[in-house]
């Protein structure tokens, strides 16, 4: 790990212990109960367990004596059929089994476990995407309700503040126009309070789908000391989507090395016996070796190998593809979360500060030594300093969570 990224590990950590919102929103169950229900509701997932179970059982299958179960034959011939008084009757019958070619029983079975590891990595890839899509739900869930919390606090100071200017105005105190300044901005931000209600039952109404649940997991709670408790690799090479397109190229690779070891039909070995009624004939039963082998065919071969060639490149590339979008993606992540931290800092500062005028600018419009457009637009920028706060909280909450998903282990 480098120096610079110790310095922002224990920066976080350091702000993270540091940060605290005094806020009770009567959150049912923690972000870890919502993301194993949501990946024991997924259907995706199921699906990936059942491929599981199903490759396992094609590699206990494969690993056999013989590719597939014996061959009955029988024949029988009678001149009777065509009026002959000879009297020549013919029974035969035989039993045959398909032999392995050389490796090819050994290819079949890692190809089928090569299958397994595909089911395995995309049940551990459908769980993070799983646990993402609550995390996204989650963080925007609980930033719309900062946001709704933060606008209710305004309107509720300048309902206040409206009541005050109406008894002002019926006095004679300050013009008309003060009063309809205040009712204004509280009508707009009431109109966003309704906004963003409305959003927020859409993101409740998707985590009920996806978890069975409207209650939004409580993303607050979780704080940078989840790092100093536990341990965890940030790499892209163990990120599961990495792992699944490793996989995908071995189960390619696998493929091949069956059909090249598939170069023709399996063979054929069996016994076979023959019963002959003929007058007066001493050889009436025989019993024999039965073999069949097919010969190799490049018209056969060479179209199956190109094609498993094909699959292999493109999954190749696809892991390539894949190990550079997740690189960006972590780089973003860490970057986001260094922001995060320092955007926090700051904007509870700048809040604390906006704060701080905007109660002595209300003391000073009630003493009537400034104007009241003074003071709505001094609320104006500690609102928009607080939802600068909340934003930026829910956001290194959510950074940190995900990079818990990463490193494969649940919040």
């Amino acid at each position: 790990m480098t120096l610079i990224k110790r310095r922002v590990i224990g920066s976080f950590i350091f702000v993270c212990a540091a940060i605290a919102v005094n806020m009770s929103h009567g959150r049912a169950e923690s972000l870890h109960d919502a993301i194993i229900a949501a990946r024991s509701r997924d259907p995706e997932t199921h699906s990936a367990d059942i491929d599981h179970q199903t490759s396992q059982k094609t590699a206990r299958a494969l690993d056999a004596w013989f590719p597939s179960g014996p061959v009955l034959s029988g024949q029988y011939l009678d001149d009777h059929f065509i009026g002959s008084k000879v009297g020549y009757t013919t029974y035969q019958g035989g039993i045959s089994v398909p032999l392995w070619l050389p490796g090819q029983g050994k290819a079949s079975v890692r190809n089928a476990e090569a299958g397994t590891a595909v089911a395995d990595a995309r049940i551990k890839v459908q769980r993070l995407l799983v646990s993402v899509r609550v995390l996204d739900l989650t963080s925007l869930a609980t930033s719309l309700s900062l946001e709704i919390a933060n606008l209710d606090e305004m309107v509720s100071l300048l309902d206040q503040t409206l009541t005050t200017s109406r008894r002002a105005v019926r006095a004679g105190e300050v013009s008309p126009a003060d009063e309809e300044a205040v009712e204004a901005e509280k009508e707009d931000f009431e109109a966003q309070v309704a906004e963003r209600r409305q959003s927020l039952d859409v993101a409740r109404a998707e985590l009920e789908t996806a978890t069975g649940s409207d209650e939004i997991p409580d993303l607050l709670s979780i704080d940078g000391r989840m790092l100093s408790v536990r341990k965890f690799r940030l790499d892209p090479d163990n990120d599961p989507r990495i792992a699944l397109a490793n996989s995908l190229t071995h189960e390619a690779q696998t493929a091949f090395d069956l059909t090249r070891h598939s170069y023709m039909p399996n063979p054929q070995i069996g016994i076979q016996v023959s019963r002959q009624e003929q007058y007066d004939s001493p050889w009436d039963t025989q019993v024999g070796v039965q073999f069949q082998v097919p010969l190799p065919s490049a018209a056969r071969n060479t179209p199956k190998l190109m094609k498993d060639v094909s699959a292999i490149g493109a999954a190749r590339r696809d892991a390539e593809l894949a190990r550079r979008k997740v690189a960006v993606e972590y780089r973003r992540i860490r970057a986001q979360m260094a922001s995060a931290i320092v955007v926090t800092k700051h904007a509870r500062a700048s809040h604390d500060a906006l704060r701080k005028r905007a109660v002595q600018l209300d003391a000073a419009w009630r003493a009537g030594e400034t104007p009241i457009i003074e003071y709505i637009r001094a609320r104006r920028g500690e609102l928009e300093a607080s939802q600068r706060l909340a934003q930026a909280d829910v956001i290194w909450r959510a950074s940190l969570v995900r990079i818990l998903l990463m490193s494969g282990q649940t919040p």
